[in-house]
């Protein structure tokens, strides 16, 4: 669980800054706050995999994003024509498919334990919590935005 007061775009500028080398700042966090912790890990990860293999300077993380339920992170050569070595590929390979897995079993608005599933077509990995207050958005025919309706559906004053 993330604290109250977690602040998105701190932690973001926090990861910005200590992998600096691998992650260009027109790269977009393109998934919700609970899986920012998962990042950070694998951004540690993957780093220090690219030095081992002596591929720091000449690679960079391309894309963050959720597809299909599920964490993906794109790490690709900074020249397009350059192609990683077979063990490194190996290695950030097996770095991918371990966030990918952890994201399937943490919820992506919080970072409580979740559960990959299907909510009106989109695959989405959440917490029980969470999946009952998307399941009512969609019954109530996804009024505003789900965010604005599980805060009305709490009481929020300020949704």
């Amino acid at each position: 669980m993330l604290p109250d007061n977690f602040d998105r775009d701190l932690y973001i500028a926090a990861m910005r800054v200590r992998h600096v080398r691998i992650l260009p700042p027109e790269v977009d966090f393109a998934v919700e706050n609970g899986w920012l912790p998962l990042i950070a890990a694998s951004l540690q990860a993957i780093e220090t995999c690219l030095e081992k293999h002596g591929w720091t300077a000449k690679a960079k993380v391309k894309q963050i994003k959720e597809k299909f339920g599920g964490l993906r992170i794109y790490v690709r050569p900074k020249n397009m024509s350059a192609h990683f070595p077979k063990a490194l590929a190996t290695d950030l390979l097996a770095i991918r498919d371990q966030a990918e897995s952890r994201s399937m079993k943490t919820c992506e608005l919080c970072g409580d334990p979740g559960k990959l599933d299907n909510f009106g077509g989109y695959y989405q990995t959440l917490c029980t919590r969470h999946a009952d207050e998307r399941r009512a958005w969609i019954a109530a025919g996804r009024p505003g935005t789900p965010a604005e309706y599980a805060a009305k559906l709490r009481g929020d004053d300020d949704a």
